[in-house]
């Protein structure tokens, strides 16, 4: 499997250091974090980055969706979605997006772990 390197977009610094400890002790590295849109653009921007793994709902006025969206169109890269939305909107809006996943949250460990593996592959 190859090693990755990932960028987490989370919100929640409890959820952001969960996801940090299951990418690290899967022996992928953890290259940044951002906890909004406008960080992690500019963070993107500037570094070499495999995958990206981004909550829907962020700090600010920019969402998830609209940095799968920027990802798509800038950076092409894999990216995850990890969500508590439930509306249906949001979600269609998210999915035309062509995430690589979309996990619930909380996130289940395990389903985290076999999106990256796919990725990884």
């Amino acid at each position: 499997m190859q090693k990755l390197y990932i960028y987490i977009v989370e919100d929640n610094p409890l959820i952001a250091l969960a996801l940090r400890e299951i990418i690290s002790n899967m022996g992928h590295t953890v290259c940044g974090t951002a906890s909004n849109y406008t960080k992690a653009v500019t963070d993107l921007g500037t570094m070499s980055v495999d995958l990206v793994i981004t909550d829907i709902m962020l700090q600010g006025k920019e969402n998830g969706i609209d940095l799968a969206q920027y990802i798509n169109h800038h950076l092409h890269i894999p990216f995850i979605f990890q969500s508590s939305v439930t509306s249906a909107d949001i979600l269609t809006q998210a999915n035309q997006t062509c995430p690589n996943a979309f996990l619930p949250k909380p996130v289940n460990k395990l389903a985290m772990i076999e999106a990256i593996a796919k990725i990884a592959a």
